[in-house]
């Protein structure tokens, strides 16, 4: 390790690690939300539809602090600096908003003035705008991913499931259509558009909520049970776990490689980057678990996190994978593996052909999402010369 750890005191609550985390990679999911369609239940969600809630706020806030205890200790500076961390967010209120409440907790409000009243930092969050968002959204770029869905719709297993609630499923997509929350055009076989009313009756269940009327408890059970089911089946399949994922592996193999390369030339975590934070969704971390032959059955709960934590260990790094804190097992790294078996792991979970993959335009090439690098940044000023050397030796 870089730093020694400091001791805890036997009162604290919050028990951290044995020694620091030299760097750290964070995969976080957002916050508690209201549904992403809210149909004739607006009057419920206030803030509108699919924003966070007070209580997902907290959430993040309150990971943040755990992240902090947990991973770093008090080796990490209660002031944040372009040198110690980066922070990227899927493009949408909810991610971009989780982020900046997660950074209130590990970056603790200063005595000193910060310009702000209460000491409180403003560290910066990276996002793309969603259509263009190539880092977490890029799936949505690629036909590829819509045939893929489509492929899945009449596959074995879909059409089995299909017939087990062959007699309410034509009833559920006409309420969905009735409330708003089911398109017009929808295949009466098709499970992917049922998602939005699913999703909404999820969460009001989850609230304690109303159920939109004429849906039943145990319908309501039901249909929450099924969006576990076709959520994680979908990302499941693992070409469309590329297509989700891939963009953001290729960036984790970045952000690994430049932190190996600081600490081989400066040999003390102090001069290098020592976290990188990337707010999504649960599709993201459910994409990334199944390039790593990890698939879940189930959807990750909101703030989950998914910790890729770098030992140094005087030349000899080694990756402490976790998932919520506890160690997380895939193949080829049970928990912990060396630097470069997590290098190798990480590169073959890449697509061999992006291209076909992706199936974007007629006739020309789609060129394969390189890790997003905003301007003024940085990762912008510290890689102008060296990030296209090792972009290259990525590709």
């Amino acid at each position: 390790m870089c730093v020694l750890s400091i001791a805890s005191d036997a009162a604290d609550p919050e028990p951290v690690m044995a020694a620091p985390a030299d760097y750290l990679i964070s995969l976080v999911r957002h916050g508690d939300r209201s549904p992403r369609d809210l149909g004739d239940m607006a009057s419920y969600w206030p803030m509108g539809a699919g924003q966070l809630t007070v209580g997902g706020l907290e959430q993040e806030y309150l990971l943040g602090k755990k992240i902090r205890s947990h991973y770093f200790s008090e080796s990490l500076p209660h002031s944040w600096s372009p040198r110690i961390s980066q922070h990227f967010a899927k493009g949408l209120d909810r991610t971009i908003q989780s982020a900046s409440a997660l950074l209130q907790g590990i970056y603790p409000k200063q005595t000193r003035s910060m310009g702000i009243p209460g000491g409180i930092q403003v560290p910066p969050v990276y996002a793309s705008p969603l259509a263009s968002d190539d880092l977490f959204s890029a799936q949505r770029l690629c036909p590829g991913y819509l045939h893929r869905v489509q492929a899945l719709e009449n596959s074995a297993d879909w059409l089995r499931k299909k017939e087990q609630y062959r007699d309410q499923l034509a009833s559920w997509l006409e309420f969905g259509k009735q409330v708003g929350e089911v398109g017009e055009k929808s295949d009466n076989r098709d499970l992917y558009s049922l998602l939005p009313l699913i999703d909404l009756i999820a969460i009001h269940r989850m609230h304690n909520l109303p159920m939109p009327k004429g849906i039943s408890r145990q319908e309501a059970i039901e249909l929450e049970s099924l969006l576990n089911w076709v959520v994680s089946r979908t990302v499941a399949n693992y070409e469309i776990a590329q297509l989700i994922g891939a963009p953001l592996a290729k960036a984790m193999i970045r952000d690994i490689k430049r932190v190996q390369q600081c600490l081989e030339e400066k040999g003390s975590c102090h001069a290098c980057q020592r976290w990188t934070l990337y707010s999504a969704s649960d599709t993201n971390l459910l994409a990334i678990m199944t390039m790593l032959g990890a698939p879940s059955d189930r959807i990750v709960d909101y703030a989950t996190h998914f910790g890729v934590q770098l030992n140094w260990n005087d030349g000899r790094p080694e990756i402490v994978l976790s998932l919520n804190h506890e160690p997380f097992a895939i193949p080829g790294c049970v928990g912990r593996c060396s630097l470069n078996q997590w290098l190798v792991l990480l590169e073959r979970s890449l697509p061999d052909d992006w291209d076909y993959l992706c199936a974007r335009g007629r006739g020309g090439l789609t060129p394969y999402p390189e890790p997003y690098v905003p301007s003024g940044s940085v990762a912008n000023r510290q890689e102008a010369v060296g990030l296209k050397t090792v972009l290259l030796r990525l590709q």
